[in-house]
């Protein structure tokens, strides 16, 4: 049984988001290649998909309010501004992500269904995570840093994230 955490995307929108807070400029196909992504597929529906992506950072990047954004994009542009607000704890948010090792527990799981499970984490809008067969796609934006004299402590949904990803591969695994 292979474990892989997936982070790429993340590590792309802290490219993007250094970028906007440097006030550069993020060229529009950065945008399309994100969206395009194959781990991206999965959050896409009839209020987001890859177009509002791209029209959300778009938006951001230039300075720009959002016209007419569905209630999904506005969360989406929220949450954004959420990580170029706070970057420290964006930074202490992806640290812990990259971090993560359940390869032991995951070890002792019996009659697995899957030889390799993939864990995403993306940025989203309002799910927290979507199970699929051996794969889990988590919503880099519900981690939580409760205390902030422990910036290292992440939680999501009031657990600990190793805790809360163990108990969503039971869903995966099935």
């Amino acid at each position: 049984m292979n474990i892989k955490i997936n982070y790429e995307i993340i590590e792309m929108m802290l490219f993007y988001w250094d970028t906007v807070m440097s006030r550069d400029k993020v060229i529009d196909s950065y945008f399309k290649e994100i969206a395009d992504r194959e781990e991206m597929q999965v959050i896409y529906d009839d209020e987001f998909n890859s177009e509002s992506l791209r029209k959300v950072l778009s938006a951001i990047n230039n300075r720009e309010r959002l016209n007419n954004p569905t209630k999904k994009e506005s969360r989406f542009w929220n949450l954004n501004m959420w990580m170029l607000e706070d970057a420290e704890n964006t930074q202490n948010m992806l640290k812990v992500v990259k971090s993560l090792n359940i390869d032991k527990e995951v070890s002792e799981i019996k009659d697995l269904a899957c030889d390799t499970i993939e864990i995403n984490f993306v940025p989203g809008h309002d799910f927290t995570y979507i199970a699929e067969k051996c794969k889990l796609t988590i919503n880099f934006f519900k981690l939580m840093a409760p205390d902030f004299m422990n910036p290292e402590i992440i939680k999501i949904e009031g657990m600990d994230l190793k805790d809360f990803v163990l108990e969503k591969l039971q869903e995966v695994i099935k």
